[in-house]
């Protein structure tokens, strides 16, 4: 009985972990897709560069089926032997990843949640060893849903995973975990508290003395025995303290400078286009920016393209497209993670970001007259429906699953 318990609690344990990763990646696969760009650069396999897309969502909907089919004790022999070997797998990656440190963040859980490589690494431990008491009495583990129901609820879980990466894909994600989310202030985001704890460094120096050298830290320094020779010393980091959320966001003018704080405190709306290369935006994505430009300018709003091309390629991309964009210099990663569409819209007011828009989903220029209200109720609407609806089908299907369940028992008792 204790056994059979002790089962139950794995399969619930384990297949929780891997929804909430599998789902957290699935609404986020261009995250995903960097993540991957990452490693395989990190191994020296850039042949594998085009399909960080394709690996991002494939590893976020095998993740999440894996973790439903051990819920709701779906193939459970299937699923056991899955979770089984993808945990042993990563386990031995993330071991390898925390002792070499090739990639300082593993992703296992997108940005929702950011673990060191040796916190993954003893996560995934604890996992495992749960993993592999499933693994080794699987033979015991039975679905009591018939062999058709099986199918059936794995194909439209397949559909639903699949469904949420692409619509993010295609748009912006459902959910967003990162520091730039629609309601938070990025100047808020950059703030260090005044007693958040500072980086601690440990520095060796290096003296010789009589042809001898010796090492000595800041307690036994020989301060008064100056016939110790200097040679050399090495700094090294202990703790690196307290990094804000945001700590990148810069934007350069190329003849005004750094222009960040004059941006940020702007009390009537800014529009920045988002695009870490130039070389990205389409023709048609250019003049329907450029008429977004036109209309911001009538109602004297500024509107800046924010880029990490040169301000060579910027004029360059003016010139081809016959468009008057002020450019605006920033990090490229920094600008990936702002948002996940190149190009993007945002829309700040006094540092806060209270818009966001997927080039799909680029507002009609006659909507830039009142951008805030329009703001508020297009985009709060649109993502409350479409996340009331997809986890509506989720609900509905659960309790589905439960009522054939049940009607199953009941005829084989």
């Amino acid at each position: 009985m204790m056994l059979k318990l002790l089962r139950f609690i794995s399969r619930l344990l384990v297949g929780a972990t891997f929804i909430f990763s599998g789902f957290v990646k699935a609404v986020d696969p261009v995250g995903g897709s960097i993540k991957f760009h990452d490693y395989f650069q990190a191994f020296n396999m850039d042949w594998l560069m085009s399909l960080t897309m394709p690996a991002s969502v494939a590893l976020a909907s095998l993740e999440f089926i894996i973790g439903v089919l051990l819920v709701f004790n779906i193939f459970p022999k299937i699923a056991t032997r899955l979770s089984f070997y993808f945990l042993l797998f990563f386990t031995i990656l993330t071991l390898g990843l925390a002792i070499f440190n090739p990639v300082t963040d593993c992703g296992c859980f997108g940005d929702a949640i950011k673990l060191t490589n040796w916190e993954t690494f003893w996560k995934n431990i604890v996992i495992l060893a749960f993993a592999s008491l499933l693994f080794f009495s699987k033979q015991t583990l039975n679905s009591p849903c018939s062999l058709s129901l099986q199918r059936v609820f794995t194909f439209l879980m397949v559909v639903y995973i699949l469904g949420i990466s692409i619509y993010s894909f295609k748009h912006l994600p459902l959910l967003d975990f990162r520091p730039y989310s629609i309601g938070s202030n990025i100047s808020a985001g950059m703030t260090i508290p005044e007693d958040a704890p500072q980086p601690q460094y440990k520095t060796t120096f290096i003296l010789k003395k009589d042809g001898v050298q010796k090492e000595f830290n800041e307690n036994n320094y020989p301060y008064e025995d100056t016939t110790w020779v200097f040679v050399d010393s090495k700094t090294e980091l202990i703790s690196e303290g307290y990094t804000p959320p945001i700590h990148d966001f810069v934007l350069q003018h190329p003849e005004r400078g750094d222009i960040t704080d004059q941006l940020l405190n702007m009390k009537e709306p800014l529009w920045l286009v988002v695009s870490p290369k130039t070389s990205a935006i389409s023709e048609e994505q250019a003049l329907e920016l450029a008429q977004l430009n036109a209309t911001a300018g009538e109602d004297n709003i500024p509107f800046f393209v924010v880029t990490a091309s040169t301000m060579d390629e910027a004029q360059n991309f003016n010139e081809a497209f016959k468009t008057n964009f002020d450019f605006l210099q920033g990090d490229e990663t920094n600008l990936k993670t702002i948002i996940r569409s190149n190009p993007g819209l945002l829309l700040l007011q006094n540092g806060t970001v209270t818009g966001k828009w997927h080039y799909n989903d680029l507002p009609a220029p006659s909507e830039l007259t009142h951008p805030l209200s329009m703001t508020l109720k297009q985009l709060q609407a649109k993502k409350s429906r479409n996340l009331l609806l997809g986890h509506l089908f989720l609900i509905v299907l659960v309790a589905l699953i439960i009522l054939k369940s049940r009607k199953t028992i009941n005829k084989n008792q």
